[in-house]
């Protein structure tokens, strides 16, 4: 898609971007933010997106692009942290190919930020700053919600 110009970048988010930072959790879909070629409309289509999976004998159901079986959604970053996520997701190696995933500290601004911030991305949240697999950088989640104005949970070691 890339090549093709349809996207200019993208990076796995949500709960499976999670999976990379902590463990498995359920989810019903893959998350792909990607970001999209400077159009003249203030509208994003996706049009393009799902003429490319269609070409590629991919079956689109709805907003989702079934790739091996599994349901795929692009989803066009909605703002500027999402645009963040997606410019500084880091590149990891999936079984030998690299795939970008949206940072452990990006998913806590994202999932912190109304109105994503629900119970069950709250819980998201928690189980990332108690996993040690995830590594935080404390200081540039700190930078991160500050920049785009969100509130900080403390970490569990200070809520204690």
């Amino acid at each position: 898609m890339q090549a093709l110009g349809l996207i200019t970048e993208y990076a796995i988010g949500g709960a499976m971007a999670q999976v990379f930072w902590d463990e498995a959790i359920p989810t019903f879909d893959i998350d792909v933010l990607v970001l999209m070629p400077t159009r003249s409309s203030a509208l994003t289509s996706l049009g393009p997106i799902y003429e490319w999976a269609r070409g590629r004998g991919y079956d689109v159901r709805g907003e989702h692009t079934l790739i091996s079986g599994i349901p795929v959604q692009f989803l066009p970053a909605p703002d500027a942290l999402s645009t963040e996520a997606v410019e500084s997701a880091r590149t990891l190696d999936y079984q030998g190919h690299p795939l970008r995933v949206v940072s452990p500290e990006h998913l806590i601004a994202i999932w912190s930020k109304p109105p994503a911030n629900s119970a069950r991305r709250k819980e998201r949240v928690a189980k990332l700053r108690e996993s040690e697999a995830a590594d935080l950088d404390e200081d540039l989640l700190s930078d991160i919600m500050e920049r785009h104005g969100l509130v900080q949970t403390p970490p569990p070691d200070a809520q204690r």
